[in-house]
């Protein structure tokens, strides 16, 4: 097939995916009200802070290398931006049902049943609200005036000495004011059954009426002891109770991010009273204004550019060259293209969504074998954990106080084993049984020598962006944050270059930015407030006592851990897990003389587990958007499973043999 009709085939694809997501949103649209249709609309605009601060963060690195002269005043702004927009995200991935929850109950139902969902999880989600505002307005009266009631707002104490914080925490009241509001909406569809496609007469089943009732006894049950016995419960029986709660309540398919920070101001009443609930807002404030975490958004915009300007398409062609005559070629290229995608993005769903456009028709049109392609591109997608720049790794910095530079360098022996290891699969399997990838057509391979020129120059410019990045945080010269800015700019240039950029390729790339950031920070939101809740309950020195005293070996207290963390990706989205987890596990693996950059890829690799591993396995449901309609969930699973014991053996081996973690960091910091 020529390289006009591959592009048609993908063109084809986009199309299509374009038109399921057209029908999702008018479904969806259907059960919005007129504030989510508002904020929505609005949404555009809040994104372009994203920009902004983008460009601020630029200038102060020009600023201070260029010229000696550092800013007092971009470090706080840069933060107060994002926060503003973490918090807009929250409510326009509530507006546009964008928030991440396990939706195998959820999303299998219809009708009746769906609109009992549906008025089930808007209450849950206005008592979340309603207690958020409540915690919130606590803030915002300290924030903003004296004890003798006079105007005063807080300023942060800096040098700058902004009044930001004030703002923040305002911005803060006004979105769970909001979310209480759009709440309020979504009860009054629900009970009325307007928008639904089915008719609004039409009765739940028995089966869902039973199960949530059994789901609500579970709950008031739970509740009864919790708020009757409180602190008399002990912190065994609270743990026991707290985790039960968490598991109960997913399965309504309420947002993840409301879960946990439901509980957590569930807890936080009966433990300490409503006098404790500030401390909930208290830690969500304190979250969303973490300076690291504002690389996740501007690693979230590379990706967004990367994907709509075309770059990664390009990149992804020119691999044919690098791989083309090999046994399983396509799906080897696939995974050299994913490493180099991973390098400039690590975001994962995009990768996935994106191989899934460009490798999955070309392999399936090649004759190779379905399972082998779809898990090809799901295990390539999912590399994002690994390869630098991790965004999952830059929250277990944050989470563990680790130098995010020593994880990037710890995991890239890890990560790039890993992927040698999907090559050395893909490979073998191919040569015992050539029918599973048939060989490339000769007329594909017969490329003229200005054509392959013209390919590999399409690879300068992205590859180029990822060696800024990478070695700009390597070599000391910029913080992840400062890195992730300049990548952005980088993307941006190199798509001015080839001129691709457009107001539409903006518009649309910070639109996905904010939907993105507000499902990422808002799990980080709940799952920050119920950590900071269960620590005071005791619980990091329960877990902890529990394990040190337990007289087991450090290896098997990590391989418990291992455990616990394996089952959390079967039900939890990766930030979430390293909140609640990270700082419990950590403290212990230092107290047990272990090293917490090691921990951390071993935490990577979990996630990366996670990943593929059913029933939540976010990569099979980013392919499934994509891929054909004969191709069900299960036959997904299914051919991702070799490629799930190929990542146990790869975390056994770093887990065994933490040198192969370590020798690249100890080696820059002894040189």
């Amino acid at each position: 097939m020529s390289q006009e009709n591959t592009a048609m085939t993908a063109d084809e694809i986009e199309a299509q995916l374009e038109a399921l997501k057209r029908v999702h949103e008018e479904d969806s649209a259907g059960a919005q009200t007129a504030l989510d249709r508002r904020i929505i609309s609005f949404g555009g605009a809040f994104s372009f802070l994203f920009a902004i601060a983008t460009i601020v963060s630029i200038y102060e690195i020009v600023m201070r290398y260029f010229f000696n002269a550092p800013t007092i005043w971009v470090h706080e702004t840069v933060i107060a931006l994002i926060a503003v927009c973490y918090l807009y995200g929250g409510m326009q991935c509530f507006a546009a049902d964008k928030h991440i929850r396990i939706g195998l109950i959820y999303f299998g139902t219809s009708g009746g049943t769906r609109r009992l969902l549906d008025f089930v999880n808007a209450l849950l989600a206005l008592f979340f609200a309603l207690a958020i505002a409540y915690a919130a307005y606590t803030m915002v009266e300290k924030s903003w005036w004296a004890p003798q009631g006079d105007l005063r707002l807080e300023r942060s104490g800096s040098a700058w000495n902004p009044i930001t914080p004030a703002l923040v925490k305002m911005g803060l009241f006004i979105t769970a004011v909001i979310l209480s509001i759009q709440s309020l909406g979504h009860l009054w569809v629900a009970y009325k059954g307007t928008g639904y496609r089915q008719a609004a007469s039409e009765p739940p089943g028995k089966l869902a009426v039973l199960g949530i009732a059994v789901v609500f006894g579970l709950l008031l049950t739970g509740g009864y002891f919790l708020f009757t016995e409180g602190r008399s419960l002990g912190i065994e029986a609270g743990s026991l109770l707290l985790v039960g709660s968490i598991m109960v309540l997913i399965l309504t398919g309420i947002p993840l991010a409301f879960v946990t920070g439901l509980i957590a101001i569930l807890f936080t009443i009966a433990w300490f009273g409503t006098s404790g609930v500030p401390l909930v807002s208290s830690r969500i404030y304190s979250f969303v204004n973490e300076y690291v975490l504002v690389a996740i958004p501007m690693f979230v915009l590379m990706a967004s550019l990367l994907d709509r300007s075309g770059m990664a398409r390009d990149l992804y062609d020119a691999m044919r060259l690098v791989a083309g005559r090999l046994k399983g070629g396509v799906a080897i290229q696939t995974l050299v293209a994913a490493v180099f995608l991973a390098s400039i993005s690590g975001i994962i769903g995009g990768e996935i969504v994106l191989l899934g456009l460009i490798a999955l028709p070309q392999m399936l049109r090649l004759g190779y074998n379905r399972a082998l392609a779809i898990g090809t591109v799901c295990a390539g997608g999912s590399l994002g954990t690994m390869i630098p720049p991790s965004i999952v790794l830059i929250v277990y910095g944050l989470t563990a106080s680790v130098s995010i530079g020593d994880l990037f360098l710890a995991t890239v022996v890890p990560g790039l084993m890993l992927a040698t290891f999907y090559i050395v699969y893909i490979y073998t399997r191919c040569t015992l049984d050539p029918t599973v990838a048939p060989g490339i057509p000769e007329e594909d391979l017969s490329m003229p020598i200005g054509e392959k020129l013209r390919k590999m120059k399409g690879v300068i410019l992205p590859v180029a962006v990822a060696f800024t990045v990478l070695g700009s945080i390597y070599g000391g010269v910029a913080s992840v944050t400062e890195a992730a800015a300049m990548g952005v700019v980088g993307v941006f240039a190199s798509a001015w270059i080839r001129g691709e950029v457009s107001w539409e390729l903006i518009t649309s790339s910070l639109k996905q930015t904010l939907e993105t950031c507000g499902m990422i920070i808002w799990i980080g939101l709940g799952a920050a407030a119920l950590v900071g809740v269960y620590n005071l309950m005791g619980g990091n020195r329960f877990i902890e006592s529990t394990i040190l005293d337990s007289g087991a070996s450090p290896m098997v207290i990590v391989l418990i851990m291992m455990g616990i963390l394996i089952v959390l990706g079967l039900f939890m989205d990766w930030i979430g897990i390293a909140l609640l987890t990270m700082p419990i596990f950590v403290p212990i693996i230092i107290k047990l003389g272990m090293d917490p950059v090691w921990f951390g890829i071993l935490f990577a690799m979990n996630m990366q587990v996670s990943y593929l591993s059913p029933p939540f396995g976010p990569a099979a449901f980013y392919l499934k958007s994509v891929a054909p309609k004969d191709m069900s969930l299960s036959e997904i699973f299914r051919a991702l499973l070799p490629f799930i014991a190929i990542q146990l053996v790869a975390l056994m081996l770093v887990l065994f043999f933490p040198d192969v973690a370590l020798w690249l960091p100890n080696w820059v910091k002894g040189s």
